[in-house]
């Protein structure tokens, strides 16, 4: 199997650099511009990377690139490196470097700088599975191994997709003190992507210019791009309307239906599942009551709620794997609404005369009104439901770091395959770990095991296994699948979203004449 994932990782690379390309206008149409993005929210970290979060990876993505990248068929291949070789041993991981790439600040991208990001990373736990990496190893100035403890069928996408910063800027930054590089790192970026960091006003506005040096030649087509941050829907809207921008990102769903009746186009991708996660970790949470847990899931019409809240755009959820996903079991009908057995369950858990709980959701978009309608549906069965919406920040320190009360309202990755998105989400080394999200042995047993399975087949099937457990336990509640989406104008071409939500080809977008 190693073997023959070498083999293929290296005849991808051969037909990269057509698989992104096919707009249909020539180079000369496509040149000039400058795009306007709006985000409700910005970055904390520029390219500190042991405190990036997703939605910093996000906006770095015209800037920073990875040894490896994700493709349109959900393949992980080879990018700013030539080709990846998995030792025969399962013991090594080989990167081959493609030669003369410079970062922004003319320095280059060598073995020596991948290895130090590496090790920055390793360092600071940031890898999932960053105990399997026994070293770094700089083979000759473009190879760099990775020796390995063993190996497991998610190792590839770990330690194949890192981004990659300059080691010259980080040095220069901080003169020797690592916590004024640290400083630096998160307003700053240094390093290969096809545009160059050139002003960045915290939760205003950040602008990119091209990189006149990128190693792709031709490319980028874009002069520049501005994002500004606009966390109010009805402003971003209006912007829109008046053509003084032109993509919005993470538009609600509500705006997304409005503008598309107006003319604008509506691109997605995979979905995203909406989900209640619990807090089944804090010995004193009364969510270890499974019977609890159920209660909650039992109160909810979701087929209702997703039509009310998604415009036509949602699907109602009755695992954590939507449908047509590795896992997905289309005869598990779930806990179908019934607000009887929800009270049932509430008095054999102790509380027939219910109880008081906080379910925390963010302050921005749609997810104040999705808060209000899981809310309503829990007060209607006797719980008396505080709504907490919190700003971002407060929000993803509680989700990822601090811990929440007892409910709080998000959403969850979805990856190539479900195996992948399970182990980063709910695995017991996740790369996203929920704070409050304990995952018990019957869980962990089978998730271990899920590691060594070789054969695609195995895989499928362990992966079914685990969402089932996820749902027997009602270790969270999924409620609907939200398509991952946002608004552009119609001279705007782009593929983002048709890899992943990580991956973005900025060197490939252009715009028409407007």
């Amino acid at each position: 199997m190693k073997k023959s994932l070498f083999i293929i990782l290296i005849v991808i690379t051969s037909i990269f650099g057509v698989v992104f390309t096919g707009f249909g206008a020539s180079d000369q149409q496509r040149y000039g511009g400058t795009l306007v993005q709006i985000f409700p929210n910005g970055p904390k970290s520029l390219s500190y990377y042991p405190e990036m979060g997703p939605g910093d990876s996000i906006a770095a993505l015209p800037a920073a690139e990875k040894l490896m990248e994700y493709n349109q068929k959900k393949q992980l291949v080879p990018f700013l490196a030539e080709s990846v070789e998995i030792g025969q041993d399962g013991k090594s991981i080989i990167f081959k470097l493609r030669k003369g790439i410079k970062f922004h600040d003319g320095s280059d991208f060598n073995a020596e700088a991948a290895a130090w990001n590496y090790q920055l990373a390793k360092d600071t736990h940031r890898l999932q599975y960053d105990n399997k990496l026994v070293s770094i190893e700089v083979v000759d100035p473009y190879t760099m191994k990775l020796n390995l403890t063993d190996y497991n069928n998610q190792l590839i996408h770990s330690f194949g997709w890192v981004p990659i910063f300059s080691k010259a800027a980080w040095d220069k930054a901080g003169g020797g003190d690592q916590e004024k590089s640290k400083a630096w790192a998160r307003v700053n970026i240094v390093a290969t992507g096809p545009f160059k960091l050139a002003e960045f006003k915290r939760d205003v506005e950040m602008k990119w210019v091209r990189n006149e040096n990128y190693w792709k030649p031709g490319k980028p087509y874009l002069n520049s791009i501005v994002y500004r941050f606009i966390p109010d829907p009805t402003t971003a809207s209006s912007i829109m309307q008046a053509g003084e921008a032109d993509w919005w990102h993470q538009a609600p769903v509500k705006d997304q239906a409005e503008l598309v009746k107006k003319g604008f186009v509506r691109q997605e991708g995979y979905g995203l599942p909406r989900m209640i996660y619990i807090n089944n970790k804090d010995p004193n949470s009364k969510f270890r009551d499974k019977r609890l847990r159920e209660a909650i899931e039992y109160a909810l019409d979701k087929p209702t709620m997703a039509k009310a809240l998604g415009f036509g755009y949602f699907t109602p959820l009755t695992m954590v794997a939507p449908p047509g996903e590795w896992g997905y079991d289309p005869k598990y009908t779930g806990r179908a609404f019934n607000p009887e057995k929800a009270k049932q369950l509430l008095a054999e858990a102790g509380y027939p005369e219910g109880l008081k709980i906080k379910l925390m959701a963010l302050a921005v978009g749609s997810w104040p009104d999705e808060a209000e309608a899981v809310a309503a549906y829990l007060r209607d069965i006797g719980i008396d439901v505080k709504v907490d919406l919190a700003d971002p920040g407060r929000f993803f320190s509680s989700l990822w770091m601090k811990g929440w009360d007892d409910l709080i309202l998000f959403l969850t990755g979805m990856d190539p395959n479900y195996l992948m998105t399970f182990h980063r989400q709910f695995g017991p080394q996740p790369m996203s770990n929920y704070a409050s999200f304990e995952r018990p042995p019957v869980l962990v047993k089978p998730a271990e095991a899920s590691l060594l399975l070789e054969s695609e087949e195995e895989q499928i099937a362990m992966t079914k296994k685990l969402v089932r457990i996820m749902a027997d336990e009602c270790l969270v509640i999924p409620l609907y699948l939200s398509p991952s989406a946002y608004i552009i104008q119609p001279y705007v071409h782009t593929t983002f979203l048709k890899e992943q939500m990580v991956a973005r080809y900025t060197e490939d977008e252009w715009m028409e004449d407007h």
